[in-house]
């Protein structure tokens, strides 16, 4: 059985995703989830790239462990620290040290994928987009303009309010701060790295989430669905499974 380890986008709780990991669990996956203190956080000075990154290492680690084949499956933002989680604990690398288990994939959905030492910000020019409103509601805190227009715009008026209902501030130093070294440049995830093209992404457009992937150099599995920043959660979710599930087919030895 895979083990898939969802890990979410910024400013999005847990309550949100709950339907579309339960559309895994239908298809027999064990679907696990891993958060991080930078969203909704209690200290947003300290929060950062490297808290999350170690957050997500916490949950994913024991699960390796047990000997489990994971798949990580990240939204948005998490493709930073969720990349970097994986490092050290690809199933290619435990094998050669005799051991079971280990990330035999990652699966980016509308995500970030940037190189070692460089912000999310830092990818952008070095200012976060201006719908990314600061200092709100607090220093060192921030909350998204127009969340609907930008994450949601193609979703259903229910779908909507669930998700804006689900929606918290985010510590601004896991935007400004830089990438730790990610998985997916290591030779072990070469093949295994897979890439769901959010087409009508708003937060963060097609061209912007092809050009990631042509920086790295890489060979990427790619799939594409015709959808907001959001949607493959809501609207979209058993296109999303779907696609999964074909990626799933193309990794090899999955």
């Amino acid at each position: 059985m895979t083990t898939i380890l969802f890990v979410p986008g910024a400013w999005i709780t847990i309550a949100a995703y709950e339907p579309f990991m339960q559309a895994l669990r239908a298809e027999g996956h064990d679907v696990r989830y891993a958060g991080y203190p930078s969203l909704d956080p209690k200290n947003p000075s300290t929060q950062d790239c490297q808290t999350d990154t170690q957050a997500i290492a916490a949950v994913l680690r024991p699960l390796v462990e047990e000997g489990k084949d994971v798949l990580l499956v990240l939204h948005s933002y998490a493709g930073m620290p969720g990349a970097a989680a994986a490092v050290g604990l690809s199933r290619s690398q435990r094998a050669k040290e005799g051991q079971s288990g280990g990330v035999f994939g990652l699966v980016f959905i509308g995500a970030f994928v940037v190189p070692e030492g460089l912000s999310c910000a830092g990818l952008q020019g070095g200012n976060l987009p201006p719908w990314i409103l600061l200092d709100k509601p607090l220093p060192h805190l921030n909350i998204a303009d127009d969340p609907a227009g930008n994450f949601a715009a193609d979703m259903d008026p229910d779908s909507m309010k669930s998700l804006m209902a689900e929606l918290r501030s985010h510590a601004t130093l896991a935007f400004t701060s830089p990438q730790p070294h990610p998985a997916w440049a290591d030779e072990e995830f070469e093949g295994r790295s897979a890439f769901i093209v959010t087409a009508n992404d708003r937060a963060v457009p097609k061209e912007a989430q092809f050009g990631m992937m042509a920086a790295t150099q890489k060979t990427w599995i790619v799939k594409e669905i015709e959808a907001g920043h959001c949607s493959p959660f809501f609207n979209k979710k058993q296109e999303t499974v779907a696609l999964i599930q074909e990626i799933l087919k193309e990794i090899p030895g999955a």
